[in-house]
């Protein structure tokens, strides 16, 4: 992989934890508006083999949400099947119906995984140093305290156009700063 200019920042917190056993843990519920809106997806074995290069990757992890109808879950099985062969283990359950209105006629489709997330972060955390959570859902602020009180490292990944205050505050590495290392290509 070709090297590129990163700010001091960014060398600070990625060389912190260098070499060091890592765990990535990619909340795609949370980042698919995000990517959505800003018109560019993310190539996710280019993110695992930007941190490779980091630390020693132990475990790489993605949670997605499986659609209800037939043609949209045929074409997730099959970003399933390409994100395992890459490496990650996949954990998947089903989109929820969540009504917007009482009349019962808008409505999205939505999954949480922030209970899974932190059950196999806290569950994992005896074999990894570092905890990489891509994700800007700052519902994930207390797993970042009790990692950091277990003298582990935390650095969030996620978008910076819309991340709340508290992430911001944390150690955090946002997708736009290295777009051009991991972002999707037809």
């Amino acid at each position: 992989m070709q090297k590129f200019f990163m700010s001091p920042k960014y060398l600070e917190i990625l060389g912190k934890f260098k070499n060091k056993p890592a765990g990535i843990f990619i909340d795609e519920a949370n980042l698919f508006y995000s990517q959505k809106a800003l018109g560019w997806h993310i190539y996710w074995q280019k993110v695992l083999e930007f941190f490779k290069q980091f630390y020693d990757i132990k475990i790489a992890r993605y949670y997605m949400g499986m659609p209800l109808k037939k043609e949209d879950l045929e074409r997730n099985i099959l970003i399933k099947n390409r994100l395992e062969k890459e490496g990650f283990e996949v954990v998947t359950k089903p989109l929820k119906k969540i009504y917007l209105d009482n009349q019962k006629k808008d409505f999205i489709y939505k999954c949480n995984f922030d209970v899974e997330i932190t059950r196999d972060v806290i569950k994992n955390l005896n074999q990894i140093e570092l905890i990489l959570l891509a994700s800007s859902d700052s519902d994930f602020i207390g797993l970042r305290d009790e990692v950091m009180f277990q003298k582990k490292g935390f650095i969030f990944v996620c978008f910076g156009h819309n991340v709340c205050w508290e992430i911001r505050r944390s150690y955090h590495l946002f997708f736009e700063d290295i777009k051009e290392k991991v972002q999707y290509q037809k």
